[in-house]
């Protein structure tokens, strides 16, 4: 009888972790959260993300803006992006990207050149930008998501 109820636990288990695992496999996975765009606004969409190259293991920062659908009608335009590290006393500028391409109708996306994070080991990233737009209103807005990125290096 011992045998019998280890038998079905153990089957139990087994069942319960391969379709936890059969769903690990099959879920997408996420972007990377060093990849994810921290946005706000309602009718212009403002986006600054600290984007991680996988395959180069490299950070560089980006922005975008973008007239959302069903508000205003906007055009937009990101006008500089900067990467920065930081220090321990405060936010150092690594890159900065100045976009000088113009107004755009629905949406502008900016970048700057990227850095090796392992250079800097115990710094944490993070990414301004200023946005513009016109139309129904007209503005200028510098901003910094409220998070910042880190890497583990070997």
């Amino acid at each position: 009888m011992g045998l019998k109820r280890a038998g079905r636990s153990t089957t139990i288990g087994a069942l319960v972790a391969g379709t936890l695992g059969a769903s690990i496999v099959l879920a997408p996975a996420p972007a990377s959260a060093d990849s994810a765009w921290e946005c706000y606004g309602t009718q212009v969409k403002r986006c600054a993300t600290v984007w991680w190259d996988e395959t180069a293991d490299t950070y560089r920062a980006r922005a975008k803006i973008t007239d959302v659908a069903g508000g205003g009608s906007y055009q937009v335009k990101v006008t500089e992006v900067k990467l920065q590290r930081f220090s321990g006393n405060g936010w150092v500028t690594m890159r900065t990207a100045k976009d000088g391409d113009g107004w755009h109708d629905t949406e502008d996306l900016a970048g700057t050149t990227t850095v090796d994070p392992c250079s800097w080991p115990k710094s944490t990233f993070g990414v301004v930008a200023t946005f513009s737009w016109t139309g129904a209103s007209t503005g200028e807005k510098t901003w910094r998501p409220d998070n910042s990125w880190g890497h583990f290096c070997d």
